[in-house]
Protein backbone atom coordinates (compact mmCIF):
# COMPACT_ATOMS: atom_id res chain seq x y z
CA UNK A 1 0.00 0.00 0.00
CA UNK A 2 1.38 2.98 -1.09
CA UNK A 3 0.79 6.06 1.57
CA UNK A 4 1.80 9.46 0.99
CA UNK A 5 1.98 11.41 4.12
CA UNK A 6 3.21 15.00 3.81
CA UNK A 7 3.98 17.87 5.96
CA UNK A 8 5.98 21.28 4.48
CA UNK A 9 8.91 19.47 3.00
CA UNK A 10 8.22 15.26 3.98
CA UNK A 11 6.13 12.99 1.94
CA UNK A 12 5.92 9.06 3.53
CA UNK A 13 4.56 5.71 2.75
CA UNK A 14 3.77 3.08 4.78
CA UNK A 15 3.51 0.65 2.10
CA UNK A 16 6.69 1.56 -0.56
CA UNK A 17 8.84 3.88 -1.12
CA UNK A 18 7.93 7.65 0.06
CA UNK A 19 9.59 11.24 -1.90
CA UNK A 20 10.88 13.37 1.68
CA UNK A 21 11.75 16.52 2.22
CA UNK A 22 14.75 17.95 -0.36
CA UNK A 23 15.70 20.72 2.28
CA UNK A 24 17.69 18.13 4.61
CA UNK A 25 21.50 17.08 4.93
CA UNK A 26 21.75 13.54 4.50
CA UNK A 27 23.37 10.38 4.58
CA UNK A 28 24.94 7.62 2.63
CA UNK A 29 24.28 4.92 0.61
CA UNK A 30 25.46 3.59 -3.19
CA UNK A 31 27.28 0.81 -4.57
CA UNK A 32 31.23 0.77 -3.48
CA UNK A 33 34.34 -1.24 -3.58
CA UNK A 34 35.70 0.06 0.04
CA UNK A 35 39.16 -1.64 0.83
CA UNK A 36 37.99 -2.82 4.41
CA UNK A 37 34.40 -4.16 5.43
CA UNK A 38 32.32 -1.14 7.60
CA UNK A 39 31.03 -1.81 10.70
CA UNK A 40 27.27 -2.27 9.87
CA UNK A 41 24.38 0.53 11.18
CA UNK A 42 22.40 -0.45 14.15
CA UNK A 43 18.96 -1.32 13.33
CA UNK A 44 18.03 0.12 16.12
CA UNK A 45 18.81 1.72 19.89
CA UNK A 46 16.38 2.00 21.64
CA UNK A 47 17.68 1.77 25.15
CA UNK A 48 15.20 -1.37 25.79
CA UNK A 49 13.70 -1.75 29.38
CA UNK A 50 11.35 -4.38 31.76
CA UNK A 51 8.45 -2.13 32.50
CA UNK A 52 9.38 -3.08 36.42
CA UNK A 53 12.84 -1.15 35.50
CA UNK A 54 10.62 1.96 34.45
CA UNK A 55 9.48 4.56 36.88
CA UNK A 56 5.76 5.44 36.97
CA UNK A 57 4.86 9.14 35.97
CA UNK A 58 7.09 12.20 34.15
CA UNK A 59 6.29 13.93 31.29
CA UNK A 60 8.42 13.33 27.81
CA UNK A 61 8.10 16.53 25.36
CA UNK A 62 8.33 16.01 21.51
CA UNK A 63 9.23 18.55 18.69
CA UNK A 64 7.13 18.06 15.30
CA UNK A 65 6.86 20.29 12.67
CA UNK A 66 3.07 20.67 12.58
CA UNK A 67 0.36 20.64 14.68
CA UNK A 68 -3.00 18.38 13.10
CA UNK A 69 -5.26 20.43 11.59
CA UNK A 70 -7.81 17.70 11.29
CA UNK A 71 -7.38 14.28 13.39
CA UNK A 72 -8.15 11.99 10.90
CA UNK A 73 -5.00 10.38 8.70
CA UNK A 74 -6.69 8.77 6.39
CA UNK A 75 -7.98 11.85 4.54
CA UNK A 76 -5.58 12.85 1.36
CA UNK A 77 -5.64 16.43 3.53
CA UNK A 78 -4.73 15.35 6.77
CA UNK A 79 -2.45 12.41 6.14
CA UNK A 80 0.61 13.71 7.70
CA UNK A 81 3.70 12.57 9.06
CA UNK A 82 3.46 13.67 12.62
CA UNK A 83 0.11 13.18 13.28
CA UNK A 84 0.56 9.15 11.49
CA UNK A 85 3.66 8.69 12.30
CA UNK A 86 3.91 9.82 16.38
CA UNK A 87 0.93 11.14 17.56
CA UNK A 88 -1.64 8.48 16.68
CA UNK A 89 0.68 5.79 18.61
CA UNK A 90 -0.28 7.58 21.39
CA UNK A 91 -4.27 7.92 20.96
CA UNK A 92 -4.65 5.47 18.05
CA UNK A 93 -5.37 2.09 17.23
CA UNK A 94 -1.69 0.21 16.72
CA UNK A 95 -2.31 -3.47 15.18
CA UNK A 96 0.83 -4.50 14.39
CA UNK A 97 4.29 -4.59 16.33
CA UNK A 98 6.97 -3.81 13.66
CA UNK A 99 10.44 -5.93 14.65
CA UNK A 100 13.92 -4.91 14.07
CA UNK A 101 14.02 -7.02 10.81
CA UNK A 102 10.55 -5.09 9.94
CA UNK A 103 8.54 -7.93 10.62
CA UNK A 104 4.66 -7.28 11.80
CA UNK A 105 3.14 -9.43 14.30
CA UNK A 106 -0.07 -8.95 16.32
CA UNK A 107 0.01 -6.16 19.09
CA UNK A 108 -2.59 -8.28 21.29
CA UNK A 109 -3.90 -5.09 22.79
CA UNK A 110 -5.88 -4.56 19.75
CA UNK A 111 -5.41 -7.99 17.78
CA UNK A 112 -5.03 -11.48 19.21
CA UNK A 113 -4.36 -13.38 16.51
CA UNK A 114 -5.16 -14.05 12.73
CA UNK A 115 -5.54 -17.00 10.34
CA UNK A 116 -5.29 -16.40 6.67
CA UNK A 117 -5.94 -18.55 3.56
CA UNK A 118 -4.07 -18.57 0.51
CA UNK A 119 -5.79 -17.62 -2.52
CA UNK A 120 -4.23 -20.86 -3.80
CA UNK A 121 -6.30 -23.22 -1.34
CA UNK A 122 -9.01 -21.08 -1.65
CA UNK A 123 -10.33 -20.52 -5.13
CA UNK A 124 -8.30 -17.80 -6.12
CA UNK A 125 -9.43 -15.74 -2.93
CA UNK A 126 -7.15 -14.62 -0.14
CA UNK A 127 -9.14 -14.80 2.93
CA UNK A 128 -7.79 -13.26 6.56
CA UNK A 129 -9.71 -13.21 9.89
CA UNK A 130 -8.52 -10.92 12.44
CA UNK A 131 -9.46 -12.27 15.97
CA UNK A 132 -9.62 -8.75 17.61
CA UNK A 133 -9.43 -8.41 21.35
CA UNK A 134 -12.52 -8.61 22.72
CA UNK A 135 -11.43 -5.88 25.97
CA UNK A 136 -10.51 -3.12 23.05
CA UNK A 137 -12.94 -0.12 23.04
CA UNK A 138 -13.13 2.94 21.74
CA UNK A 139 -12.68 5.79 24.68
CA UNK A 140 -16.86 6.13 23.70
CA UNK A 141 -17.07 2.60 25.82
CA UNK A 142 -17.86 0.72 22.39
CA UNK A 143 -15.94 -2.46 21.85
CA UNK A 144 -14.01 -2.17 18.39
CA UNK A 145 -15.59 -5.08 16.14
CA UNK A 146 -15.79 -5.91 12.41
CA UNK A 147 -18.10 -2.92 11.51
CA UNK A 148 -15.18 -0.61 12.04
CA UNK A 149 -13.38 -2.39 9.61
CA UNK A 150 -16.30 -2.45 7.15
CA UNK A 151 -16.95 1.40 7.36
CA UNK A 152 -13.04 1.92 6.91
CA UNK A 153 -13.02 -0.35 4.11
CA UNK A 154 -15.88 1.57 2.15
CA UNK A 155 -14.15 4.81 2.74
CA UNK A 156 -10.87 4.09 1.39
CA UNK A 157 -11.55 1.75 -1.15
CA UNK A 158 -12.52 4.23 -3.90
CA UNK A 159 -16.06 2.62 -5.02
CA UNK A 160 -17.88 6.21 -4.27
CA UNK A 161 -15.56 8.89 -4.93
CA UNK A 162 -17.09 11.28 -2.54
CA UNK A 163 -14.89 10.61 -0.14
CA UNK A 164 -11.14 11.82 0.08
CA UNK A 165 -8.84 8.77 0.95
CA UNK A 166 -4.75 9.58 1.22
CA UNK A 167 -4.57 6.45 -0.96
CA UNK A 168 -6.95 3.08 -2.01
CA UNK A 169 -3.73 1.05 -2.02
CA UNK A 170 -4.75 -2.14 -0.71
CA UNK A 171 -8.40 -1.44 -0.05
CA UNK A 172 -9.34 -1.71 -3.31
CA UNK A 173 -8.41 -5.17 -3.86
CA UNK A 174 -11.16 -6.18 -1.04
CA UNK A 175 -13.95 -7.75 -1.99
CA UNK A 176 -16.01 -8.00 1.18
CA UNK A 177 -15.47 -7.62 4.64
CA UNK A 178 -17.75 -9.60 7.13
CA UNK A 179 -18.74 -10.78 10.76
CA UNK A 180 -17.08 -14.02 11.52
CA UNK A 181 -17.94 -16.28 14.57
CA UNK A 182 -18.31 -12.91 16.93
CA UNK A 183 -18.42 -9.18 15.96
CA UNK A 184 -14.91 -9.25 16.95
CA UNK A 185 -13.83 -11.60 14.13
CA UNK A 186 -13.05 -9.73 10.91
CA UNK A 187 -13.42 -11.93 7.87
CA UNK A 188 -11.50 -10.18 4.87
CA UNK A 189 -11.88 -11.74 0.74
CA UNK A 190 -9.70 -10.50 -1.38
CA UNK A 191 -9.45 -10.34 -5.35
CA UNK A 192 -6.55 -12.73 -5.21
CA UNK A 193 -3.62 -13.05 -3.39
CA UNK A 194 -2.34 -9.91 -1.35
CA UNK A 195 1.28 -10.66 0.49
CA UNK A 196 1.20 -7.11 2.22
CA UNK A 197 -2.03 -6.87 3.97
CA UNK A 198 -0.92 -5.97 7.05
CA UNK A 199 0.41 -2.72 5.57
CA UNK A 200 -3.36 -1.81 5.02
CA UNK A 201 -5.01 -2.73 8.16
CA UNK A 202 -1.82 -1.13 10.61
CA UNK A 203 -5.03 0.99 12.06
CA UNK A 204 -8.75 1.78 11.29
CA UNK A 205 -11.43 4.08 11.89
CA UNK A 206 -14.75 3.96 14.21
CA UNK A 207 -17.77 3.49 12.44
CA UNK A 208 -18.67 7.10 13.36
CA UNK A 209 -15.77 8.67 12.03
CA UNK A 210 -16.25 7.21 8.65
CA UNK A 211 -19.94 6.82 8.63
CA UNK A 212 -20.09 9.30 5.45
CA UNK A 213 -18.05 11.18 2.67
CA UNK A 214 -19.37 14.68 5.34
CA UNK A 215 -17.59 13.06 8.26
CA UNK A 216 -15.01 11.18 6.67
CA UNK A 217 -13.74 14.52 5.05
CA UNK A 218 -14.81 17.36 7.60
CA UNK A 219 -15.66 15.68 10.41
CA UNK A 220 -12.43 15.41 12.31
CA UNK A 221 -11.44 19.13 12.74
CA UNK A 222 -11.62 19.05 16.77
CA UNK A 223 -10.36 15.91 18.64
CA UNK A 224 -13.51 13.80 19.61
CA UNK A 225 -12.03 11.59 22.38
CA UNK A 226 -15.23 8.81 21.20
CA UNK A 227 -13.43 8.40 17.99
CA UNK A 228 -9.76 7.22 19.30
CA UNK A 229 -8.32 4.94 22.13
CA UNK A 230 -5.01 3.87 23.33
CA UNK A 231 -3.10 4.32 25.91
CA UNK A 232 -2.93 7.86 25.86
CA UNK A 233 -5.87 10.51 25.28
CA UNK A 234 -6.02 14.33 24.56
CA UNK A 235 -5.32 16.82 27.33
CA UNK A 236 -5.22 20.22 25.80
CA UNK A 237 -4.10 22.22 22.59
CA UNK A 238 -2.20 25.55 23.26
CA UNK A 239 -2.84 27.41 20.04
CA UNK A 240 -0.77 30.26 21.50
CA UNK A 241 1.87 27.96 22.52
CA UNK A 242 1.90 25.46 19.52
CA UNK A 243 1.98 22.41 21.94
CA UNK A 244 -0.03 19.64 21.96
CA UNK A 245 -0.61 17.42 25.00
CA UNK A 246 -1.82 13.86 25.83
CA UNK A 247 -2.41 12.29 29.10
CA UNK A 248 -3.21 8.57 30.46
CA UNK A 249 -6.17 7.02 29.14
CA UNK A 250 -8.12 6.18 32.25
CA UNK A 251 -10.35 4.12 29.93
CA UNK A 252 -7.69 2.63 28.42
CA UNK A 253 -7.98 -2.02 29.27
CA UNK A 254 -3.85 -2.86 28.46
CA UNK A 255 -0.79 -2.21 30.62
CA UNK A 256 -1.05 1.49 32.23
CA UNK A 257 1.02 4.12 30.69
CA UNK A 258 4.66 5.05 32.44
CA UNK A 259 4.01 8.61 31.66
CA UNK A 260 1.89 10.59 33.11
CA UNK A 261 1.51 12.81 29.63
CA UNK A 262 3.54 13.49 26.53
CA UNK A 263 3.74 17.08 24.69
CA UNK A 264 4.00 17.79 20.94
CA UNK A 265 5.57 21.58 20.41
CA UNK A 266 5.48 22.83 17.09
CA UNK A 267 9.06 23.70 16.15
CA UNK A 268 10.89 24.45 12.56
CA UNK A 269 14.14 22.96 11.60
CA UNK A 270 16.35 25.00 12.56
CA UNK A 271 15.55 25.42 16.36
CA UNK A 272 14.65 22.10 17.26
CA UNK A 273 18.12 20.98 18.65
CA UNK A 274 18.89 24.30 20.20
CA UNK A 275 15.01 23.87 22.19
CA UNK A 276 16.83 20.32 23.04
CA UNK A 277 20.23 21.60 24.35
CA UNK A 278 18.56 24.56 26.71
CA UNK A 279 16.10 21.22 27.79
CA UNK A 280 12.94 22.53 26.35
CA UNK A 281 12.04 19.41 24.48
CA UNK A 282 13.35 16.44 25.44
CA UNK A 283 13.04 14.54 21.79
CA UNK A 284 14.34 15.45 17.96
CA UNK A 285 13.52 12.68 15.94
CA UNK A 286 16.07 13.19 13.48
CA UNK A 287 19.29 15.25 13.26
CA UNK A 288 20.81 15.29 9.63
CA UNK A 289 23.28 18.41 9.99
CA UNK A 290 26.48 18.81 11.65
CA UNK A 291 25.05 22.18 13.35
CA UNK A 292 22.31 20.21 14.80
CA UNK A 293 24.45 17.24 15.83
CA UNK A 294 27.19 19.21 17.96
CA UNK A 295 24.16 21.58 19.38
CA UNK A 296 22.11 18.34 20.43
CA UNK A 297 25.69 17.16 22.15
CA UNK A 298 25.73 20.60 24.21
CA UNK A 299 22.97 18.93 26.95
CA UNK A 300 24.52 17.29 29.38
CA UNK A 301 21.66 14.66 30.36
CA UNK A 302 21.26 13.65 26.61
CA UNK A 303 22.48 11.40 24.51
CA UNK A 304 22.02 10.64 20.78
CA UNK A 305 20.77 7.20 19.70
CA UNK A 306 21.68 6.13 16.14
CA UNK A 307 20.35 3.35 13.53
CA UNK A 308 20.23 3.31 10.02
CA UNK A 309 17.21 5.09 8.56
CA UNK A 310 14.93 3.71 5.69
CA UNK A 311 15.20 7.02 4.10
CA UNK A 312 18.39 7.08 1.08
CA UNK A 313 19.68 9.77 -1.34
CA UNK A 314 19.61 9.72 -5.21
CA UNK A 315 19.80 10.38 -8.68
CA UNK A 316 16.62 10.62 -10.92
CA UNK A 317 17.49 10.19 -14.38
CA UNK A 318 14.49 11.28 -17.01
CA UNK A 319 15.28 8.85 -19.67
CA UNK A 320 13.62 11.52 -22.29
CA UNK A 321 15.56 14.37 -21.84
CA UNK A 322 18.75 15.42 -23.92
CA UNK A 323 21.65 13.70 -23.45
CA UNK A 324 19.94 10.60 -21.39
CA UNK A 325 17.71 8.81 -23.94
CA UNK A 326 20.43 6.27 -24.64
CA UNK A 327 20.57 3.63 -21.76
CA UNK A 328 24.16 2.93 -22.58
CA UNK A 329 25.01 6.17 -22.49
CA UNK A 330 23.24 6.15 -18.83
CA UNK A 331 24.98 3.06 -17.81
CA UNK A 332 28.80 4.74 -18.77
CA UNK A 333 27.62 7.92 -16.68
CA UNK A 334 26.76 6.06 -13.74
CA UNK A 335 30.06 4.35 -14.01
CA UNK A 336 31.54 8.01 -13.87
CA UNK A 337 29.64 9.48 -11.21
CA UNK A 338 31.61 8.66 -7.43
CA UNK A 339 29.12 8.18 -5.26
CA UNK A 340 31.63 7.10 -2.53
CA UNK A 341 32.92 10.92 -2.42
CA UNK A 342 29.45 12.32 -2.87
CA UNK A 343 28.91 10.56 1.04
CA UNK A 344 31.34 11.41 2.42
CA UNK A 345 31.28 15.45 1.45
CA UNK A 346 27.44 15.19 2.34
CA UNK A 347 28.56 13.97 5.70
CA UNK A 348 31.10 16.04 6.05
CA UNK A 349 31.09 16.70 10.36
CA UNK A 350 29.05 13.72 11.21
CA UNK A 351 30.23 10.62 12.59
CA UNK A 352 29.21 8.55 9.96
CA UNK A 353 31.43 5.88 8.40
CA UNK A 354 30.94 6.61 4.35
CA UNK A 355 31.60 3.13 3.68
CA UNK A 356 28.72 1.99 6.40
CA UNK A 357 26.14 3.85 3.75
CA UNK A 358 26.79 2.52 1.16
CA UNK A 359 22.89 0.95 -0.56
CA UNK A 360 22.91 -1.79 -3.78
CA UNK A 361 19.00 -1.81 -3.50
CA UNK A 362 15.94 -0.10 -4.51
CA UNK A 363 13.76 -1.61 -2.61
CA UNK A 364 15.59 -3.52 0.46
CA UNK A 365 17.81 -1.80 3.26
CA UNK A 366 20.94 -3.44 4.77
CA UNK A 367 19.61 -5.78 7.64
CA UNK A 368 16.14 -6.83 5.85
CA UNK A 369 15.38 -9.77 4.67
CA UNK A 370 15.97 -9.88 1.24
CA UNK A 371 18.51 -7.81 0.62
CA UNK A 372 21.19 -7.95 -2.23
CA UNK A 373 23.70 -5.53 -3.31
CA UNK A 374 22.99 -5.24 -6.79
CA UNK A 375 25.17 -2.69 -7.69
CA UNK A 376 28.79 -4.11 -8.61
CA UNK A 377 28.41 -3.69 -12.31
CA UNK A 378 27.91 -0.12 -11.63
CA UNK A 379 30.55 0.72 -9.48
CA UNK A 380 32.58 3.87 -9.55
CA UNK A 381 35.13 3.48 -12.78
CA UNK A 382 36.08 6.57 -14.95
CA UNK A 383 38.31 5.05 -17.69
CA UNK A 384 35.29 2.20 -18.21
CA UNK A 385 32.85 5.13 -18.40
CA UNK A 386 35.12 6.77 -20.90
CA UNK A 387 35.34 3.68 -23.05
CA UNK A 388 31.52 3.50 -23.23
CA UNK A 389 30.78 6.79 -24.17
CA UNK A 390 33.42 6.17 -27.18
CA UNK A 391 31.93 3.22 -27.81
CA UNK A 392 28.18 4.72 -28.11
CA UNK A 393 29.76 7.20 -30.47
CA UNK A 394 30.32 9.99 -28.23
CA UNK A 395 33.93 11.27 -29.04
CA UNK A 396 36.17 13.37 -27.25
CA UNK A 397 36.46 17.05 -29.05
CA UNK A 398 39.09 18.77 -26.51
CA UNK A 399 37.34 18.55 -23.01
CA UNK A 400 33.81 17.74 -24.48
CA UNK A 401 32.58 14.41 -26.13
CA UNK A 402 30.27 15.08 -29.02
CA UNK A 403 28.12 13.04 -31.40
CA UNK A 404 27.38 14.07 -35.00
CA UNK A 405 27.85 17.80 -34.48
CA UNK A 406 26.39 18.03 -30.77
CA UNK A 407 27.76 17.97 -26.96
CA UNK A 408 26.98 15.76 -25.05
CA UNK A 409 25.56 17.87 -22.24
CA UNK A 410 23.18 16.80 -19.12
CA UNK A 411 20.64 19.26 -17.43
CA UNK A 412 20.85 18.96 -13.22
CA UNK A 413 17.97 20.38 -11.19
CA UNK A 414 19.62 22.38 -8.66
CA UNK A 415 17.48 22.99 -5.80
CA UNK A 416 18.85 26.46 -4.58
CA UNK A 417 19.07 26.53 -0.68
CA UNK A 418 19.48 22.98 -0.09
CA UNK A 419 22.99 21.77 0.82
CA UNK A 420 22.70 18.70 -0.42
CA UNK A 421 21.58 19.04 -3.53
CA UNK A 422 23.92 22.00 -4.57
CA UNK A 423 26.62 19.37 -3.19
CA UNK A 424 25.92 16.78 -5.41
CA UNK A 425 25.25 18.92 -8.52
CA UNK A 426 28.57 20.65 -7.87
CA UNK A 427 30.23 16.66 -7.84
CA UNK A 428 28.80 15.59 -10.75
CA UNK A 429 29.71 18.17 -12.36
CA UNK A 430 33.50 17.50 -11.39
CA UNK A 431 33.12 14.01 -11.85
CA UNK A 432 31.22 14.36 -15.64
CA UNK A 433 33.76 17.00 -16.41
CA UNK A 434 36.53 13.96 -16.17
CA UNK A 435 34.97 12.02 -18.66
CA UNK A 436 33.95 14.50 -20.99
CA UNK A 437 30.29 14.97 -20.39
CA UNK A 438 29.12 19.00 -20.16
CA UNK A 439 26.36 19.70 -16.60
CA UNK A 440 24.80 22.28 -16.98
CA UNK A 441 23.57 23.10 -13.22
CA UNK A 442 19.57 24.86 -13.57
CA UNK A 443 18.80 26.58 -10.42
CA UNK A 444 15.71 25.24 -9.34
CA UNK A 445 13.62 26.74 -6.08
CA UNK A 446 13.39 24.16 -3.69
CA UNK A 447 9.72 24.61 -3.40
CA UNK A 448 9.20 24.07 -7.13
CA UNK A 449 10.63 20.82 -7.20
CA UNK A 450 7.51 19.06 -6.83
CA UNK A 451 6.51 20.86 -9.91
CA UNK A 452 9.51 20.43 -11.77
CA UNK A 453 9.33 16.22 -11.06
CA UNK A 454 5.92 16.09 -12.19
CA UNK A 455 6.31 18.20 -15.19
CA UNK A 456 9.76 16.11 -16.00
CA UNK A 457 11.53 19.17 -16.51
CA UNK A 458 14.81 18.11 -15.27
CA UNK A 459 17.79 15.83 -16.86
CA UNK A 460 18.52 14.13 -13.28
CA UNK A 461 17.61 15.39 -9.85
CA UNK A 462 18.62 14.76 -6.22
CA UNK A 463 16.37 13.91 -3.57
CA UNK A 464 15.76 11.59 -0.95
CA UNK A 465 13.61 8.49 -1.03
CA UNK A 466 12.03 6.49 2.07
CA UNK A 467 11.51 2.62 2.02
CA UNK A 468 9.51 1.09 4.48
CA UNK A 469 8.75 -2.06 6.46
CA UNK A 470 6.32 -3.02 2.72
CA UNK A 471 9.51 -2.94 0.23
CA UNK A 472 7.73 -5.45 -1.84
CA UNK A 473 4.61 -3.65 -2.42
CA UNK A 474 3.41 -1.66 -4.86
CA UNK A 475 6.90 -1.71 -7.32
CA UNK A 476 4.59 -0.28 -9.52
CA UNK A 477 4.75 3.18 -7.80
CA UNK A 478 8.08 4.71 -8.75
CA UNK A 479 8.86 2.19 -11.70
CA UNK A 480 6.06 0.66 -13.76
CA UNK A 481 3.14 2.01 -15.91
CA UNK A 482 0.62 3.90 -14.58
CA UNK A 483 -1.84 0.57 -14.78
CA UNK A 484 -1.27 -2.61 -16.29
CA UNK A 485 -1.30 -2.76 -19.61
CA UNK A 486 -0.62 0.98 -19.48
CA UNK A 487 2.41 2.37 -21.69
CA UNK A 488 2.68 5.42 -19.87
CA UNK A 489 4.81 5.41 -16.62
CA UNK A 490 3.05 5.46 -12.98
CA UNK A 491 2.77 9.06 -12.07
CA UNK A 492 5.55 8.73 -9.46
CA UNK A 493 7.96 7.00 -11.51
CA UNK A 494 9.71 10.17 -12.79
CA UNK A 495 12.18 8.19 -14.95
CA UNK A 496 9.29 7.85 -17.59
CA UNK A 497 10.77 4.59 -19.01
CA UNK A 498 8.18 1.68 -18.91
CA UNK A 499 9.95 -1.42 -19.27
CA UNK A 500 8.08 -4.77 -20.61
CA UNK A 501 10.35 -7.10 -18.17
CA UNK A 502 9.47 -5.14 -15.25
CA UNK A 503 5.97 -4.79 -16.29
CA UNK A 504 5.89 -8.65 -16.37
CA UNK A 505 7.35 -9.24 -13.18
CA UNK A 506 4.91 -6.71 -10.58
CA UNK A 507 1.73 -8.96 -11.36
CA UNK A 508 4.37 -11.97 -9.87
CA UNK A 509 5.74 -9.94 -7.21
CA UNK A 510 2.17 -8.63 -6.13
CA UNK A 511 0.61 -11.80 -5.50
CA UNK A 512 3.03 -14.14 -4.89
CA UNK A 513 2.74 -16.43 -1.47
CA UNK A 514 5.95 -17.69 -1.05
CA UNK A 515 8.30 -15.07 0.71
CA UNK A 516 11.52 -16.23 -0.52
CA UNK A 517 10.15 -16.02 -4.46
CA UNK A 518 9.02 -13.13 -3.92
CA UNK A 519 12.32 -11.37 -2.69
CA UNK A 520 13.95 -13.11 -5.99
CA UNK A 521 11.46 -11.59 -8.10
CA UNK A 522 11.78 -8.08 -6.19
CA UNK A 523 15.68 -8.25 -6.85
CA UNK A 524 15.20 -9.09 -10.70
CA UNK A 525 13.37 -5.92 -10.96
CA UNK A 526 16.41 -3.79 -8.97
CA UNK A 527 18.75 -5.43 -11.42
CA UNK A 528 16.66 -4.15 -14.47
CA UNK A 529 16.45 -0.94 -12.58
CA UNK A 530 20.46 -0.43 -12.01
CA UNK A 531 20.58 -1.95 -16.08
CA UNK A 532 18.05 0.44 -17.04
CA UNK A 533 19.44 3.40 -15.08
CA UNK A 534 16.14 5.01 -13.72
CA UNK A 535 17.55 5.82 -10.65
CA UNK A 536 20.86 5.74 -8.82
CA UNK A 537 20.86 5.49 -5.38
CA UNK A 538 23.78 7.88 -3.78
CA UNK A 539 23.82 6.90 0.06
CA UNK A 540 21.33 5.76 2.66
CA UNK A 541 20.57 8.27 5.56
CA UNK A 542 21.77 7.44 9.44
CA UNK A 543 18.91 8.16 11.81
CA UNK A 544 20.07 10.41 14.98
CA UNK A 545 17.71 11.36 17.40
CA UNK A 546 18.49 13.33 20.71
CA UNK A 547 16.80 12.23 23.54
CA UNK A 548 17.54 12.14 27.56
CA UNK A 549 20.14 9.37 28.73
CA UNK A 550 17.66 7.83 31.08
CA UNK A 551 14.19 7.39 28.36
CA UNK A 552 13.39 4.08 27.89
CA UNK A 553 12.01 2.06 25.40
CA UNK A 554 12.69 4.65 22.87
CA UNK A 555 15.11 6.23 20.13
CA UNK A 556 16.34 5.07 16.36
CA UNK A 557 15.39 2.55 14.61
CA UNK A 558 15.43 1.39 10.56
CA UNK A 559 11.73 0.29 11.03
CA UNK A 560 10.94 -0.76 14.53
CA UNK A 561 8.16 0.39 16.58
CA UNK A 562 7.58 1.33 20.28
CA UNK A 563 4.68 0.83 22.20
CA UNK A 564 3.59 4.47 23.92
CA UNK A 565 2.83 2.45 27.24
CA UNK A 566 6.37 1.29 28.08
CA UNK A 567 8.00 4.83 26.96
CA UNK A 568 9.50 6.46 30.27
CA UNK A 569 12.17 6.96 32.17
CA UNK A 570 14.44 4.28 33.96
CA UNK A 571 14.50 4.08 37.78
Amino acid sequence: MRKPVMTAIAFLAVGSLALTGCGQKNQSSSSSSASSAPKALPLAQMNPTQRDQVKDGGTLRFAISQLPTAWNGFEVDNNNVDLNSTIWNFVGVTNFDIGKDAAATPNKNFLQSYDVKKASDNGGHQQVTLHLNPNAKWNSGRTIDYTDYVATWKANNGSNPAFKPATTDGFNQITSITKGDKPTDVVMTFKTSYPDWTATWSTVLPKEGASSPAVFNSGWKTFNPNWFTGPFTLDKVDQAQKTLTVKRNDKWWGDKAKLDSVSFKELDDATTTKAFANKEIDVVSTIITKDGYDTAKKRTDGELREAGSPQWRHFTFNTRSNGLTDKAVRQAIVKGINRQAIAKSDLAGLPVDGNAVMLGNHFFMPGQAGYKDNSTDYNYDPEQAKKELDAAGWKLNGNVREKDGKKLTIDYAMLTGVPTSENEGALLKQNMAAIGVTVNLVNTPSDSMNQVLSSHSFGIIAFTWQSTPYPMNNVRQIYGAASEGSKEASQSNFSQLVDPQIEKLIPQIDTEENVTKRQDLTNQVDKIIWDNVMTLPLYRRVQFSAVPKNLANFGASTFQSYRSEDIGFTK
